[in-house]
Order: C-alpha cells, then sequence, then structure tokens
C-alpha cells in the first residue's frame, strides 16, 4: 500500500506537470542488441548529458512485438541512489515496459539526483519462437488520455520525463531509441566481406583512464553464450555488463563509472572460444 501511494503521488507530481520543459541536453538513449530466435537478452536503458537536478524520472518504451517478452528489469550498476526506488511496469500483452526511479521518502525536500549519466537499467528479454528476421524499435512511449480527478477533466500524460527538485515542473528530455535485430544465427564463414570477425578479441577499453565512462569493445568469430564482467582490483564483482547469447559479429559496450570510487578495475570475456582479461583505470 505505501509504494502504490508513492506510485500515484509520483503520476500525479509529473505526468499532470503545470509546466512541461525542454530538458537542457539531456538524453535518454536505449541500447540496441542482435539475437536469434528463442534467445535472451538484455537491453540498457541509460541518461546522457543530464545538467538538471532531477526529482523522479519515468521512462515508458513500447517494443511493437508480439514475439518480444520482457522478463525482468535490474537496477544493478544502475545510477540509482539509495533514497529512490526503482520500480518497473512491465505489460507484454500491451508491449510496454515503464522503468522509473520514485523517491523513497516524500517529504520536503524531496531528494534528488543530479547524475550527468550512466544505467537507469537493464531490461531483460526474451524472443519468443516464431519471431520473424528483422529489426524490431525499441522506442519511447507518447499518449495522451483525459481522466477525470476531483470532478475535473485533466490530461493523463505517459511519456518519457522527469520531475524538477521541487517536484512542480516535467522536464522532457530527448529519446534515442534503441532495437533488436532478429536474425539466424550461425557460424559460416564470412568470406573476409567483413561482417564477422575472424577471430575472438576483447579491445582495450578507450579512454583509459576515463570518467566517467568507458567503451569496451569485443570481437566474436562465432556465435554462443557471452560474459563481460567488471572486477576491482581485489577480485570482487562489481558490474555485469553482458551476459546473454550473442551472434557472430562486432560489440561496443559503454561502462558508466559514477558509482564506483577511482582505482584500477579488470574486465574479463568469456565465451566458448577462450577468456581474456584487460586493466583500465578510473580517475574521479
Amino acid at each position: 500500500m505505501k509504494m502504490i501511494v508513492k506510485g500515484i503521488f509520483f503520476l500525479m507530481g509529473l505526468l499532470i506537470g503545470l509546466l512541461p520543459l525542454a530538458a537542457d541536453g539531456a538524453t535518454i538513449s536505449v541500447d540496441s542488441a542482435q539475437v536469434a530466435m528463442g534467445q535472451s537478452f538484455q537491453v540498457g536503458v541509460r541518461l546522457k548529458n543530464n545538467t538538471d537536478v532531477i526529482s523522479a524520472l519515468t521512462v515508458p518504451l513500447e517494443f511493437n512485438s508480439p514475439f518480444l517478452r520482457v522478463d525482468s528489469v535490474s537496477f544493478a550498476s544502475s545510477i540509482l541512489p539509495s533514497s529512490f526506488n526503482g520500480t518497473a511496469d512491465i505489460d507484454n500483452a500491451a508491449h510496454t515496459v515503464r522503468v522509473s526511479y520514485i523517491p523513497d521518502q516524500f517529504s520536503t525536500p524531496l531528494p534528488t539526483i543530479s547524475t550527468a549519466q550512466g544505467l537507469i537499467g537493464t531490461i531483460h528479454f526474451t524472443v519468443l519462437p516464431g519471431a520473424s528476421v528483422g529489426y524490431v524499435p525499441i522506442d519511447s512511449l507518447y499518449r495522451d488520455s483525459i481522466i477525470n480527478f476531483g470532478g475535473n477533466n485533466i490530461h493523463y500524460w505517459v511519456r518519457v520525463e522527469f520531475s524538477n527538485q521541487a517536484g512542480t515542473v516535467s522536464i522532457l528530455p530527448s529519446v534515442t531509441p534503441g532495437g533488436v535485430q532478429i536474425m539466424i544465427l550461425t557460424d559460416i564463414e564470412d568470406d573476409n566481406n567483413g561482417l564477422v570477425p575472424n577471430h575472438f578479441e576483447l579491445v582495450q577499453n578507450y579512454p583509459n583512464p576515463f570518467n566517467p565512462s568507458t567503451t569496451i569493445e569485443f570481437a566474436l568469430p562465432r556465435a554462443g553464450h557471452v560474459s563481460l564482467k567488471v572486477y576491482n582490483v581485489v577480485g570482487q564483482e562489481v558490474a555485469v555488463l553482458v551476459d546473454a547469447h550473442k551472434s557472430a559479429g562486432n560489440y561496443s559496450i559503454e561502462f558508466g563509472s559514477e558509482n564506483f570510487p577511482s582505482g584500477v578495475y579488470f574486465y574479463k570475456l568469456v565465451h566458448q572460444e577462450g577468456s581474456e582479461t584487460r586493466k583500465m583505470m578510473l580517475v574521479k
């Protein structure tokens, strides 16, 4: 009941804001993936270039395919502060999922987020059998409905938005959609046309040293299960960047470091072709 009350307060404050404003450069981006029918994959939802101080956020997304199923949403290695709850509203029948940050305590002043960029959450999908080969966009959901509240008809917005520090203004960031390329996995050689790498490789991250984020690239000559994890200097796992079946190809993953202290970290790639580990340095 407590979370229901908080959710209602959050929606009323965010979605019926008196003064919607465009965010100053802030972007919500959705990752893309390549996967085969029957396989599971994950898509990151990320915040970029944020300069606003916000007290809540909501990211409703739609995927117009009956063959995509959202299994769960995780907030591991995300920018979710301890003073907020991460929530997920999954509706596979409507092909939608909403990822939100809600303050844990609705007090004055509200707890806030001022992070410039980083992972908001990770959506775990499965491609169901029977899916057609092709690209399925995962894009923002934007709907305007009229509801009766206290005897008055008001607009009820479903859209990607933040609440300002006071909880009175809706801030509208831009959205960069992602998607999933559904394909048939094959181990056939590529005849040197450049689409499939000819060897297994984990590339040195760039930039390095880095702050607040860095890019990690790797190459897979064959389809298979892939694990890409980050460890601290004492060998503790601190982030899971990839843990899914991947087709042969070249991949690029962004690692955000907002919740990590300065120091040396190791990232390890494991695949049926072998494993590789590289070192990177975070300097704040």
